[in-house]
């Protein structure tokens, strides 16, 4: 039995296809079925640049993602933000060294312009820093002209996993 690659990352797969194993036990466990799974669905993974410590990914943002004024709900942003900027950890990942995603520390929000339903969106993450147990990662949400409509910093603090 292959290991869950939400807890466990396997580093004899390429980044892309680690990054694409961590997306898969969230949206495709049939074991799991999160509120956050039927959003993150959506999510095209693009690509990532271990240099520039970033990942690509992308949505359309779907009318159950809005608020009653058709525009993305900071709810379903957050979740985004949440699920999605960790990924670039796996960039800068190694055995023993944020091998697995660790747990929020803390996720701040903020939003410059509506994205209202329909709209393509592109969640560009990186890691601005990391240490031996915190990093901070930040990510920001792009429309199609390349104006930044929301963006976040996303404290992370590194666990062992044997413990949970």
């Amino acid at each position: 039995m292959a290991p869950d690659a939400y807890r466990t990352t396997d580093f004899n797969l390429s980044l892309d296809e680690r990054i694409r194993s961590y997306q898969a036990s969230v949206v495709a466990d049939p074991k799991y079925s999160g509120f956050d799974t039927q959003m993150l669905r959506g999510v095209e993974y693009i690509g990532a640049h271990a240099e520039s410590k970033t990942t690509v990914f992308q949505f359309e943002v779907a009318d159950f993602m809005c608020n009653k004024d058709g525009v993305l709900h900071g709810g379903a942003a957050s979740i985004m933000f949440d699920n999605i900027s960790s990924t670039s950890l796996f960039t800068i990942g190694q055995p023993g060294y944020w091998d697995n995603l660790g747990v929020s520390r803390s996720l701040s929000i903020w939003f410059h312009h509506p994205i209202p339903a329909g709209a393509r969106i592109r969640l560009v993450n990186t890691v601005v820093d990391a240490g031996r147990r915190m990093a901070t990662v930040r990510s920001i949400m792009k429309s199609p002209d390349g104006k930044t409509c929301a963006s976040c910093v996303h404290e992370k603090y590194f666990i062992r996993r044997t413990s949970l």
